[in-house]
């Protein structure tokens, strides 16, 4: 009696392809694929994987690795965390933020002034001197400009963007040494050019241009709460942001009452406000207006509608900027909850030719800049 229930071989559990297969039964002839290959034939292969699933695997697996490229370049080199805003003075109470990723896309800047960088071969070359000093590669590291005041007269401008840290002002220092700008003094972190030009530049790397010394050293220190410069309710999108707190509305207010009484009664009943312009194919403005303590929006509609009015007649009477004119017909004042929004569309057109004025105003400037300098290096000119 056999030893298990089991009277037909055990076939193994563990196959050796490189074994010879066992011997068929008697009886009955060998499969083809597992008899012998005649000599200098080669075997027939086993059927392995699908190859559909390998493939499939791999591209998972490109694609992954291509998704950690892409996240590491947009985190080491293309990522802006703001900084810039977080250098405006504690006191100020008017700042005018550029994001400049948004304005250099603008069709019309990117028409008429970006070639004032490269069109000119001594500010290229300038341009040069001054990448090579400070490891700022202009316009392309800048992410953006804040420009703010205090009182209307003292003003800084705040540069961010991937600006290498504590080079700058050694850096402007050098070219200016190099190129024999006078005026030009070095106290301590500070570099004065002129009476009414000092630059510096903050741990963090943001640079820092005033108009006096006071104002950029109260710039100097990023703002000890992150959140700081949020107390001004400046927007975080579009191409020009801005902001203006009740101590500019009530300066506004004194400036303006003897021509327009109206208008300085209103500036009265602004605690601050706030706007964005966000350009594109069709340019648009907006603005929010907080009412002071004790007004309330509704109230304000009416006048402010009124002040619009009055705005259209006033630029009646003088050149008509960038279109201001259409603009202001489609401005609305409307309650937004407890704030007031004044919303129009800007012509694209007059935007266009507001760049193109500047952008040659600004060439005519360069241009002159550069014929004086070369006159003061030419030989036998002044010193």
């Amino acid at each position: 009696m056999p030893d298990t229930l089991i009277e037909e071989p055990i076939r193994p559990t563990v196959t050796d392809d490189l074994a010879a297969p066992a011997p068929a039964p008697e009886g009955d002839a060998a499969p083809a694929d597992a008899r012998p290959a005649p000599p200098g034939e080669a075997a027939p292969q086993r059927p392995g994987r699908p190859r559909g699933a390998a493939c499939l695997v791999a591209a998972i697996a490109l694609a992954a690795l291509l998704a950690g490229a892409a996240l590491g370049v947009y985190f080491l080199f293309w990522r802006y965390v703001p900084t810039a805003r977080q250098h405006i003075p504690g006191d100020a109470n008017i700042v005018v933020r550029l994001e400049t990723a948004d304005l250099a896309l603008f069709g019309p800047v990117r028409q008429h002034f970006l070639p004032l960088l490269d069109d000119a071969p001594r500010t290229a070359s300038r341009k040069a001197r001054i990448e090579a000093a400070t490891g700022l590669d202009f316009p392309s590291d800048l992410r953006e400009i804040v420009v703010a005041s205090t009182d209307a007269a003292s003003w800084v401008a705040l540069a961010g963007g991937r600006i290498p840290k504590g080079r700058f002002v050694a850096g402007m220092e050098k070219v200016a040494r190099d190129e024999g700008w006078t005026g030009v003094r070095r106290e301590g972190e500070l570099l004065l050019v002129g009476p009414r030009a000092v630059l510096g530049q903050a741990d963090d790397g943001t640079i820092v241009l005033g108009t006096d010394v006071e104002i950029v050293k109260a710039a100097l220190p990023a703002s000890p709460d992150a959140d700081e410069w949020r107390r001004l309710d400046l927007p975080e999108q579009g191409a020009v942001t801005f902001a203006l707190t009740s101590a500019a509305w009530s300066g506004a207010a004194t400036a303006v009452s003897g021509v327009l009484p109206r208008a300085g009664a209103l500036f009265r009943r602004i605690d601050h406000a706030s706007g964005a312009l966000t350009l594109g194919a069709e340019p648009a403005l907006s603005m929010l207006l907080a009412p002071a303590s004790g007004e309330a929006a509704a109230a304000l509609v009416p006048d402010t509608q009124a002040l619009l009015g009055s705005l259209k007649l006033a630029l009646a009477l003088l050149p008509d900027i960038a279109d201001a004119r259409a603009a202001l017909d489609g401005a609305q004042a409307l309650a937004q909850g407890d704030r007031v929004e004044i919303r129009t569309k800007w012509p694209h057109e007059g935007l266009d030719r507001a760049c193109a004025e500047l952008a040659h105003r600004a060439r005519a400037a360069r241009d002159a800049l550069d014929a004086l300098d070369a006159g003061t290096r030419a030989p036998g000119g002044a010193p």
